[in-house]
């Protein structure tokens, strides 16, 4: 201090040296000192001597001078954690299969560990912008309500600062969520962590096989990135192309185990898809009715009717009035229209009261119902679709001028 006072220069050099808030403690510091010095605290309450009230243009030049450096802070904390956590999503998130929440976790990491690196730098360039002086006294900073002004100003800053660093999602090209993440929304928090235990991440390269034709089909597969051919086979054995499939397509069909009637075939450089198998799948998914509905609407209507005209479709194995043989989980895979259908055959009361919304709890009601109820139910089911499908055949036949096949 007094090498200060005797060297002017050196003074000043300090005090352009330091920001606006160190210069604000250590002026608050000497006057302490040197009231105390002469007996009288700078910083009494208010009550014992009287404080004049900041005028209206000095508050905003308060709010003015506190509220930049959050503006600063706001912006960059945003944006950086959106860039990040959307290069992190799109890249280890592929890679290792995390979730989009995840990604955005790791994302406001790095953005708060940047904002503790860029704090000095922002309160340093905030104070070069020569931000107007409120030139409030010390007794009037103290004033409580200029103290809830400042609060008031830094969370003003905050939310502007937060909000004009959101300009990334301008720019970020517009991405669908991804299949695996709409299934698991609408599972439990148990059966979700087991969905996401089970489900793996598979990486294909142009022309590599995801099933071959007659392999036996034990997973269903879910699109997240790239196209996929679906090559079948005509009536001379012959393949063609049956359609070609993409990221938010699903494919399989759970209720089947047996040999595969088709070629899943890579078309792009690399083809990303998550797969779980059969078993695994009908078991988490045999009580959410929601998320069965969100696969099957996810499967491709070219293969669905490739596949009827295979011969492949639910009529296919006779139910058993035996626990634990899949007549539950088949219920819970058919569309609201084939459930009510179902229903239909069942003779009780409740039976007759669903509509066919979404949601009613028909697969719980058919759950309850005897192995003896529901295997008759989804015989004589399945002997309606294979009379449906045998009329429509013959419709075909008759259509092209060919031999009607016999019943």
């Amino acid at each position: 201090a007094e090498l200060m006072r005797a060297d002017p220069e050196l003074a000043v050099r300090v005090a352009t040296s330091v920001d606006s808030r160190t210069a604000a403690r250590w002026a608050l510091t000497f006057s302490r000192v040197a009231a105390a010095a002469g007996g009288v605290d700078p910083v009494a309450p208010a009550a014992k001597r009287e404080v004049l009230r900041p005028e209206a243009s000095q508050l905003w030049k308060l709010m003015i001078r506190t509220s930049v450096p959050f503006i600063g802070f706001g912006f960059f904390d945003n944006m950086i954690m959106l860039t990040v956590g959307e290069t992190l999503d799109c890249t280890f998130g592929v890679a290792f299969g995390f979730s989009t929440l995840a990604a955005a976790g790791m994302g406001q990491m790095v953005s708060d560990a940047c904002g503790i690196t860029l704090q000095g730098f922002i309160e340093r360039f905030a104070d070069r912008l020569g931000l107007p002086d409120p030139k409030l006294t010390l007794p009037q900073q103290q004033l409580d309500f200029v103290k809830y002004w400042m609060i008031f100003s830094r969370v003003a800053g905050i939310v502007i600062g937060c909000f004009f660093g959101m300009f990334p999602l301008i720019i970020m090209p517009e991405r669908q969520p991804r299949l695996v993440d709409q299934i698991a929304d609408k599972l439990s928090s148990q059966c979700r962590a087991e969905f996401q235990r089970s489900v793996k991440t598979l990486h294909f390269k142009r022309g590599e096989k995801l099933l071959e034709y007659g392999q036996e089909s034990s997973k269903v597969f879910m699109i997240q990135d790239g196209s996929v051919e679906v090559i079948g086979r005509d009536v001379d054995r012959l393949p063609f192309n049956v359609c070609t499939i993409g990221p938010g397509h699903a494919f399989g069909v759970p209720e089947l185990n047996r040999p595969s009637h088709v070629d899943l075939v890579a078309k792009d450089d690399e083809v990303i898809v998550q797969s779980i198998g059969k078993f695994e799948y009908l078991r988490i998914m045999a009580t959410n009715e929601e998320a069965m509905e969100i696969f099957t609407g996810a499967r491709s209507i070219e293969h669905q009717v490739y596949l009827r005209s295979q011969g492949q479709n639910l009529a296919i194995a006779k139910p058993q009035a035996q626990k634990g043989t899949g007549k539950t989980r088949m219920f819970a895979s058919l569309t609201q229209e084939e459930k009510m259908e179902v229903l239909q055959f069942v003779r009780t009361e409740e039976a007759v009261n669903f509509t066919g919304s979404k949601g009613e709890g028909k697969v719980t009601f058919f759950a309850r119902l005897s192995e003896e109820q529901k295997a008759e139910a989804m015989l004589k089911f399945q002997e309606r679709v294979a009379e449906r499908l045998a009329r429509a055949n013959a419709e075909e036949q008759e259509a092209l001028g060919g031999p009607t096949p016999s019943a």
